[in-house]
Parts: structure tokens; C-alpha cells; sequence
């Protein structure tokens, strides 16, 4: 279990040293703070949370900035539940290889071109360092 503190709910100005507050204080609404989260991901994950994360959508010009690449991640690493994740990946992966798809009997969302994600794998190993 985390330590943490138990405070009142807080209007302005910050908590504790050294945390940043998420945008000006509205009335009435929670104070929101940045939290940094590490997660270690695979050549699949990183895959899977860029090409099927709901309501990301990197244009072909992004796949080049590694800047937005990074910042898409993050996005999707946020909204991803880890289990679906696993099976996301393997099954990212095996298309991106050109395997065969496991059939877990789950239903995989449908990629309609090939060349995107290839050039969606070539973008994570540029800039994670990670492949296939």
C-alpha cells in the first residue's frame, strides 16, 4: 500500500513542494496535480496502444515526430486496460510479423492498412529502441 495524505479539499496554491497543479483552480472542482507514472512496455504493447487506442489517431507526418509519438503513448497508456493490452499486443505483433493470429476468442479490432502499421512499427523502434 502507497502512504498518502488525507487533506481537505484544495481551492488554490499547492499541497506539497515540488507538485504541479493541472491548470487554474476552478470553483468547485477537484484540484487536479500531475502524477509521473513509469511503465515498462514491449515492441507489442507500444503497438497495440498506437494503433487501437480509442480516439488517438497519429497522422502519417506524426509517425515522424518522435515528440508526438512519445506524447500518443502517454495518451493511450492512460486509458489502456492492461489485461486487454496483452492480448492487443500479441495479436499487434503477429500481424506486424506476418504470423498467424491466435484465435483466443476474443474479437480484435481490424486493420485496414498494412503499410500504416508497418510504418507505425518502424516508429516505435525508432524512438523506444524496441522491435519485433
Amino acid at each position: 500500500m502507497m502512504p498518502g495524505i488525507v487533506s481537505d479539499q484544495s481551492t488554490a496554491g499547492r499541497i506539497v513542494e515540488d507538485l504541479d497543479v493541472f491548470g487554474e483552480p476552478e470553483p468547485g472542482a477537484p484540484t487536479r496535480v500531475e502524477v509521473q507514472v513509469r511503465a515498462c512496455l514491449s515492441f507489442g504493447e507500444l503497438l497495440a496502444l498506437l494503433m487501437f487506442t480509442p480516439g488517438l489517431n497519429l497522422l502519417w507526418e506524426e509517425l515522424d515526430d518522435d515528440e508526438a509519438v512519445q506524447h500518443a503513448v502517454r495518451f493511450a497508456a492512460l486509458t489502456a486496460d492492461i489485461t486487454d493490452l496483452y492480448y492487443l499486443a500479441a495479436y499487434a505483433t503477429a500481424l506486424y510479423q506476418g504470423d498467424e493470429v491466435l484465435d483466443t476468442g476474443r474479437v480484435y479490432p481490424a486493420v485496414d492498412d498494412d503499410e500504416y502499421l508497418t510504418a507505425v512499427g518502424r516508429a516505435v523502434t525508432r524512438v523506444f529502441g524496441v522491435a519485433a
